[in-house]
């Protein structure tokens, strides 16, 4: 469907090309949101508006925040442990006591809305590993065009590892989920997706060349025009799977990121948790996993340590106890990303490796190709010509 955008919409748009300051593009971006149509032609267009405005106002309060210098609040939480998950949801969804009971946090837990200002981190111990948990400052409705705290706290959630969807029970939780998506992709965060199997190799001169143009749907030419609407005019693209012309778009958008996230349930009490888990799972076709908040025990620190997607791995040496502290790697690590890990002259000179755990038999020799699974144990087996540096 065309667009068929307005005269005014394109003079606000030289406004914005323009516009020199943040605060002069924040006000160019919201007059093209005011001016452009609200059609079925337009959603994609109005959602990249968004994203760009979400990222506008986080560039503002960012620079407001270093002009205040130290006194002022910072955003900013360094990462620490094997994974960063941020706690997203709704005023008074139960984001601070989730982070109290598994974290030795002690975050103010009131019954007001943004009883959180800013965001608070927490440790959470599970077994041998430690995962960082940081509540982030309420999400509503219009966060993403600054509203309530405004898009800052939603920067958190853009550099988190994994997202966790903190979300009431005992209120409206399709409602909680479907607002808190709708902002994280304003903001430029795509939940449980990923970038689409094609690449944009761009390069100076020959036009565009396509190889695998029959898997876009749309054709060649439509594709040749989306990438020249971006100023891309000469390059060569590669397509490895079907895509849209929507998903062409998200990709040529540097802005977006791609995050793993799952739903935690809070709230629970006696309600019917197998009717919740039903809904959530029709109106989400099973998109998000979901972990109810019941017990803040083990089970629960399990439950979101495998959301995470990675494996420990415990290496060894020859006639030596295994290590007691493993490495951290994403799930489908092979042998010789643990080598890499390790060292990178180390995996260079990989021979083969032998694994306690996975195996048919304890300590069978596998090849530096071999899927790893969780608590693998690993002695790994150089070249004899390799002497690792001391």
């Amino acid at each position: 469907m065309p667009a068929n955008l307005t005269p005014e919409y394109f003079k606000a748009e030289a406004r914005y090309q323009q516009a020199r300051t943040i605060d002069e593009k924040i006000l160019a971006t919201e007059e093209l949101i005011r001016l452009a149509p609200k059609h079925k032609g337009t959603e994609k267009l109005l959602k990249m508006l968004k994203r760009r405005l979400a990222k506008l106002r986080q560039e503002l309060q960012a620079k407001q925040a270093r002009r205040v210098g130290r006194g002022g609040p910072s955003f900013a939480v360094r990462k620490e442990g094997a994974a960063q998950v941020a706690l997203v949801g709704a005023p008074n969804s139960g984001k601070s006591t989730v982070l109290h009971q598994l974290t030795a946090a002690r975050p103010k837990i009131g019954i007001y809305p943004f009883t959180t200002q800013h965001p608070v981190p927490g440790m959470m111990q599970f077994e041998d590993v430690q995962i960082q948990l940081v509540e982030v400052p309420a999400v509503i409705e219009g966060s993403s065009l600054g509203k309530g705290l405004g898009a800052q706290p939603l920067s958190i959630a853009r550099n988190a590892d994994v997202i966790a969807l903190v979300i009431d029970a005992s209120t409206k939780l399709v409602e909680q989920v479907r607002i808190l998506i709708n902002e994280l992709e304003a903001a430029g965060i795509k939940l449980n997706q990923r970038p689409p199997k094609l690449s944009v190799q761009r390069r100076i001169t020959g036009g565009i060349e396509v190889r695998g143009a029959g898997m876009f749907k749309g054709g060649e030419a439509e594709l040749k025009r989306i990438l020249q609407e971006h100023r891309i005019h000469n390059a060569f693209v590669t397509i490895d799977e079907p895509v849209t012309a929507e998903e062409l778009e998200e990709s040529l958008d540097e802005s977006l990121v791609y995050r793993r996230a799952f739903i935690l349930l809070t709230k629970c009490g006696s309600l019917d948790l197998k009717e919740k888990f039903k809904l959530l799972e029709r109106e989400f076709g099973g998109r998000f996993q979901t972990i109810a908040v019941q017990e803040a025990g083990e089970g629960l620190k399990r439950a979101i340590f495998e959301n995470l997607d990675l494996i420990r791995i415990y290496t060894k040496r020859p006639d030596k106890e295994q290590a007691k502290r493993p490495l951290v790697l994403p799930k489908g690590s092979t042998v010789f990303d643990v080598a890499s890990a390790v060292h990178k002259d180390f995996a260079r000179e990989l021979e083969f490796a032998r694994v306690w755990g996975s195996t048919r038999f304890p300590g069978q020799q596998v090849p530096r190709e071999y899927a790893l699974q969780d608590k693998d144990i690993v002695e790994l087996h150089a070249s004899k010509s390799y002497s690792p540096r001391r």
